[in-house]
This record gives structure tokens, sequence and C-alpha cells, in this order.
């Protein structure tokens, strides 16, 4: 089991992913060998991406949708930094099972 220290850098580490949606995720993605690293990579590529489609589909419909999409795109953005940052393990819904599978989580 790790140490105190290596899990509060891990938890750092993992939380860091979400800091520049999608590029810190792809960095922690393909340069960690860590499966809860990339794990998080993963997710933090999959919410920037979506985040970023849904703002231009917005962008095309009104200026008060896309106030929601970056309202709501920033809640779920901020709710990811910081339960990683203190330690949990938030999912996706429907993609977190599919986002473990892909990295095997066993850390």
């Amino acid at each position: 089991m790790p140490g105190p220290a290596r899990v509060a850098n891990l938890r750092r580490v993992a939380a860091l992913a979400y800091l520049g949606l999608p590029l810190t995720g792809l960095i922690a993605f393909f340069f960690s060998h860590r499966s809860r690293v990339r794990f998080h990579g993963l997710q933090a590529i999959v919410i920037g991406l979506t985040w970023g489609l849904l703002l231009q589909g917005a962008a095309m419909i009104s200026s008060a949708i896309t106030i929601a999409v970056a309202i709501a795109g920033f809640l779920v953005w901020a709710f990811f930094l910081v339960a990683t940052a203190a330690g949990r393990d938030p999912r996706l819904p429907l993609l977190g099972d599919l986002t473990e599978r892909l990295v095997e989580v066993d850390d």
C-alpha cells in the first residue's frame, strides 16, 4: 500500500488532468503509467471535447443557450476537478465504466 505522501501526490496528478481540458487530459492519459491518472485523463478528454462540441452547437442556436451550456460545463468541470483532488473517483454517467475498462484501473 502506498504511503500518505504518494497517495496525496497521485490525487494531485489525477486532478491536474482536469485543469486544462482536454489538453491536460491528453497529457495525463498518454504520459502517466498509473491507471488512476490515465482514467481521469481519459475522462478529462471526453469532458473537454463534449463541452466544446456542445458550446459550438449552442452558439448556432442562441446566446442564452450558449451561456447555459457554458455554466453547466463549468459546474461539471469544477466538480470533477475538486472531487478528484479530494481523493474521490467521480465517473461520467454511462461512460465511466467503459473508461475504467479501457485503462484497467487497479491502483
